[in-house]
């Protein structure tokens, strides 16, 4: 019996000195490695972890970046730095779409916005109820084209629904 372990021994230990088992050992690592930055770009441009949020949450919606929202968000801003008072309407109904989606993005859902907002844990945001107002202007513009909105008015509405963002993680 010993002599047949001593066998097997020492055949194990001439196979794992031998360059055939040194050639599998380089080849494996060199495929361990690509497979690692395979893993690595998959999930830095796969976007894995709001597909993983659209799993927790069952939200079939498809989140933008948030390069790409904080773009979006710019170009919103961007109309207040006009001399017309149409851009800030303009401003203020965009930035009110945009809230909308971000709540739905976030996975609260619901038919119109107050449905979205009640949905928000109660106490959780103290900027709800500027929310609110913010979003009533917007209704408004929309029933009203005749609303006035000076400049300050428009961006102390985006300054609030940009603290809401903030606060829900959206920007």
């Amino acid at each position: 019996m010993m002599t047949f372990l001593t066998i097997i021994s020492e055949w194990f230990f001439a196979f794992a000195d031998s360059t055939f088992f040194l050639m599998i050992k380089f080849f494996l690592a060199i495929y361990s490695a690509v497979l690692i930055v395979d893993v690595i770009l998959l999930i830095h441009l796969g976007n894995v972890r709001n597909q993983l949020r659209a799993m927790h949450k069952g939200d079939s919606s498809v989140k933008t970046t948030k390069r790409q929202d904080i773009r979006i968000w710019n170009a919103i801003i961007e109309r207040l730095n006009s001399d017309d008072e149409d851009q800030y309407k303009v401003a203020i109904l965009e930035a009110d779409q945009f809230v909308f989606k971000a709540l739905e993005i976030q996975g609260y859902s619901g038919d119109n916005f107050a449905e979205r907002l009640a949905q928000l844990p109660a106490g959780s945001f103290t900027s709800i109820g500027f929310v609110r107002d913010v979003h009533t202007l917007s209704n408004k513009i929309v029933q009203n084209t005749n609303v006035s909105v000076t400049q300050e008015q428009a961006k102390n509405a985006l300054g609030v629904y940009e603290k809401f963002l903030k606060n829900i993680d959206y920007l």
